[in-house]
């Protein structure tokens, strides 16, 4: 299963789905959107923020967590 289809998965049962970039060890969140996905981690300013390509995130991310209600 790829990081995207976990995404996917942890989004029906969690309200927070945290990620870490795996080239940088940066940390945040992620969500699915009609963009495909928007993620926010690293700097606390916003400038790491980002929207990329299910592909993309497959690639540079892992998903360390779901965060339950």
């Amino acid at each position: 299963m790829t990081e995207y289809q976990k995404l996917i998965r942890a989004e029906r049962i969690a309200h927070t789905v945290e990620i870490m970039e795996t080239q940088t060890g940066k940390l945040g969140v992620a969500n699915t959107c009609s963009l495909g996905v928007a993620v926010f981690y690293g700097a606390i300013d916003g400038s790491d923020d980002t929207m990329i390509t299910p592909q993309e995130f497959n690639q540079r991310f892992k998903i360390t967590a779901a965060i339950m209600a």
